[in-house]
């Protein structure tokens, strides 16, 4: 701690650049001195901007991905870690999911300090963290002198240094043993991971119509694992227990800085600030069965105003809120298009999912040429308000306002509201060759309720009566 008075600037531990002036002899030294002030002072403001995704990065199975040779397709894009870095792909890539054979040194270029954790190679099949660091290396070659080269160039010296990136995997821990407790959503998680690891391993050696019914015994069990998978990343069971004791200890921070599965790998030295997660790669014998982005990525996030009230003084909770919203839209959307039409109509939601977003569209089935869940089946048991109608002008506000609820709990019995939507219902009702995909909303029954029939702006057949 340095020691400050009034009108007299602090300099301490400031960032140092070079200073130019006319007749000033420059080393080389000099000139890396201006380097590391710049690039200093563009990690402040990567900091002050905030740690995340800023665009692309997004991360698909790639189709020419074997099970002995799983490859990701990664699009080109940008992102800041936490230490303000930026972490920028020009290109597309493939990415093998294999060990390298060679590895990158370490100790050269711009980056060095951003050394992953070694040994965490991927060797073992599990459910891993894909993340992208920055790195650097030196590209093509010039001509050298030194004092003893009496002036004439004898040696060559790297000519540029370039930024790059490097993708690592990191091992989850929800196959860890020690989290055995199936009330916890840990627990659930590696109960879950046990009785897929031998099914998987069994699939391997069926084909036919032996194949097709495990696959079907596996679907629910693999649903429910990606969802549980996923709200531990948003640390939904700790925050659950925020609105019982908000206040920080005394002369402390909160302890709702820190939450949920990225944050301890955080801790455990295994996620490092360098690192920006990018998805969820769930690997079995039988291959990759998925690749979760919004389960880890996030938008650019800066930090809390209060370290003290990190719930309502940052942007975190509604980050995670559309995370949650758009990883159960694309799980939604894979198990629409991977279940056989009968399963996906006779899907019941407990058996697929433990959470469900504080709002969310359920694609409909059996509606003219369109596939998707029944309602009635998929919400069987629970408490919800039959299917009343809304307008489209509300959708907006209702899913922007959710982002900011709790996710809906499969473990309780809350009420939550489900709506049609007059434009795509009308729609289905009047285009007979064309019918687009039928959908039904539903949200937290904490949400206000958006089926009021209100005069000259519902419309006939259309509307909600008493």
């Amino acid at each position: 701690m340095a020691n400050a008075n009034l009108n007299i600037p602090v300099l301490s531990g400031g960032i140092l650049n070079t200073n130019f002036f006319n007749g000033r002899i420059l080393a080389a030294e000099d000139l890396i001195t201006f380097q590391v002030a710049n690039a200093q002072q563009h990690r402040q403001l990567g900091r002050a901007i905030g740690d995340g995704v800023a665009w692309g990065l997004d991360i698909t199975l790639s189709d020419t991905s074997t099970i002995v040779q799983p490859i990701l397709h990664i699009t080109q894009g940008l992102a800041l870690n936490r230490k303000g870095e930026a972490v920028a792909l020009p290109v597309d890539v493939d990415l093998a999911l294999v060990k390298s054979a060679d590895v990158v040194s370490a100790n050269a270029g711009l980056f060095a300090e951003c050394a992953p954790p070694q040994g965490l190679i991927p060797t073992n099949l599990d459910c891993y963290l894909l993340t992208v660091s920055p790195t650097s290396g030196y590209q093509g070659l010039t001509p050298a002198t030194y004092p003893s080269d009496s002036g004439f160039a004898s040696k060559c010296a790297s000519r540029n240094t370039i930024e790059g990136v490097k993708f690592s995997m990191l091992p989850l821990g929800v196959s860890n043993p020690s989290a055995s407790d199936p009330t916890t959503l840990p627990g659930q998680a590696a109960q879950l991971y046990a009785q897929l690891k031998p099914l998987f391993v069994q699939l391997v050696g069926l084909t036919g119509a032996a194949a097709s019914a495990l696959q079907a015994q596996i679907a629910p069990l693999l649903s429910k694992f990606r969802n549980v998978v996923a709200h531990l990343c948003f640390g939904t069971d700790t925050i659950a227990t925020f609105p019982a004791n908000p206040f920080p200890p005394a002369n402390s921070d909160s302890p709702f800085a820190e939450y949920g599965a990225l944050d301890l790998l955080r801790t455990q030295g295994i996620l490092t600030d360098c690192a920006v997660p990018l998805a969820l790669v769930y690997w079995t014998a039988a291959g990759v069965q998925f690749v979760d982005m919004w389960s880890v990525r996030r938008p650019l996030l800066s930090t809390p105003a209060s370290e003290s009230w990190p719930v309502f003084a940052s942007n975190r909770r509604l980050a995670e809120g559309l995370a949650m919203f758009l990883q159960f839209q694309k799980q939604t959307e894979d198990l629409h298009s991977d279940l056989p039409r009968s399963q996906l109509a006779s899907a019941v939601a407990t058996d697929y999912f433990r959470f469900l977003p504080g709002a969310g569209l359920l694609p409909i089935g059996d509606v003219k040429s369109s596939t998707g869940f029944d309602y009635l089946q998929f919400f069987a048991s629970r408490t919800f308000r039959n299917p009343v109608f809304a307008e489209g002008a509300v959708l907006d506000s209702l899913f922007c306002r959710s982002l900011l609820y709790p996710p809906i709990d499969f473990t309780n019995q809350e009420m939550f509201w489900l709506y049609w939507v007059r434009e795509n219902i009308e729609t289905i009702n009047t285009n007979i060759a064309e019918a687009p995909q039928q959908y039904l909303i539903f949200s937290n029954g904490h949400l206000p309720f958006q089926g009021e029939t209100r005069f000259d702006l519902n419309y006939w057949d259309y509307a909600n009566y008493v």
